[in-house]
């Protein structure tokens, strides 16, 4: 079984009344983190749980976050340190990489179809806004589905599988 290369983003921390678990990330990875879903916890070089968050809470200047997965409680006691990671191939995205997307143009088939104004975060994905040639927005999806490709030297970004989701923004029937 091949395993990833995993990259460390920071420690948990102790278990509140509620379930939380406190976690202290790294400063280079506080703004992906709030992106994630998946994480590694690596209790020791041979005992590693893939787990999914699943609610996270600031609280006094601290992060915290719930898990899917049973037993982290029970396994951390057991250890001195527990790492955060995720894996090093992991395509996280994060704000900066989005600040530079900004004024690219969005092709769709053979046609541009607009200029990418701003984006925002939904709590589940980022999301493109798009200002069309007529000057009304349409948003996509920043994720594998919809994005085929990113290319930085032609200040471009490629849809793929919106022809529905470009058809309802330019209906007559979609509120500006």
């Amino acid at each position: 079984m091949n395993y990833p290369t995993l990259t460390r983003i920071g420690k948990l921390g102790g278990l509140d009344s509620e379930g939380y678990h406190h976690v202290m990330i790294k400063p280079d990875y506080r703004n992906m983190f709030s992106g994630l879903e998946d994480v590694y916890l690596i209790f020791n070089s041979d005992r590693v749980f893939y787990v999914t968050i699943v609610k996270k809470k600031q609280s006094e200047r601290k992060t915290w976050v719930k898990f899917l997965e049973d037993g982290i409680a029970e396994e951390q006691p057991k250890h001195k340190d527990v790492i955060l990671a995720i894996a090093q191939d992991a395509e996280v995205t994060t704000a900066a990489e989005l600040d530079a997307l900004l004024g690219y143009q969005v092709v769709f088939g053979e046609e541009s179809i607009g200029t990418i104004e701003d984006y925002f975060y939904n709590g589940a994905q980022y999301v493109l806004q798009i200002c069309d040639r007529n000057g009304k927005e349409l948003l996509i999806p920043y994720v594998d589905h919809y994005i085929q490709s990113v290319l930085s030297g032609l200040q471009s970004v490629t849809l793929q599988n919106a022809s529905e989701l470009i058809a309802l923004y330019q209906s007559e029937s979609v509120p500006e």
